[in-house]
């Protein structure tokens, strides 16, 4: 994928910048490529809300909260672990 979704011609910083840095021109983004990142967006959105709304996190106090669900993403490393032992 090229770098911009948009054509943008190449550039770089000028001789004292504290970081030099470059891109070549970007010819954009094919439609169909847009289309695919803009539903996979929308489907990174759609889960994250519900994650975040999730009723499990109701179970908790607000500040327990993030922790009840790392404890919840590494569940399945919990029990592999404890069944190894």
């Amino acid at each position: 994928m090229p770098w911009s979704a948009e054509p943008l011609d190449a550039w770089e910083t000028h001789e004292n910048a504290w970081r030099p840095a470059s891109r070549p021109a970007s010819p954009g983004w094919e439609p169909q490529d847009a289309a695919e990142i803009a539903r996979l967006r929308a489907r990174e959105r759609e889960i994250a809300t519900a994650i975040v709304t999730h009723p499990y996190g109701s179970n908790f106090a607000a500040a327990d909260v993030l922790a009840a669900r790392t404890a919840l993403k590494h569940h399945r490393e919990q029990q592999t672990a404890g069944a190894s032992s």
